[in-house]
């Protein structure tokens, strides 16, 4: 979605933002990304059909 157009539906009606909150975190089986007060997760919304995807800073992550 970062190229503008909703890989679900095709629209181009997207909005983006971050996700706010105090330390937020996602882990996986081989991985574990934080985000903190100088990190954040991108958040890209269709407003059609509500998908959403997430990005984090690879570069800066904590492990």
């Amino acid at each position: 979605m970062k190229e503008g157009k909703c890989p679900k539906c095709g629209s181009g009606n997207l909005d983006k933002g971050h996700i706010i909150g105090e330390r937020i975190g996602f882990e996986s089986d081989s991985e574990c990304y934080f985000t903190g007060p100088m990190r954040e997760f991108k958040v890209y919304v269709c407003l059609n059909c509500g998908f959403t995807e997430f990005y984090v800073d690879v570069k800066n992550q904590n492990k």
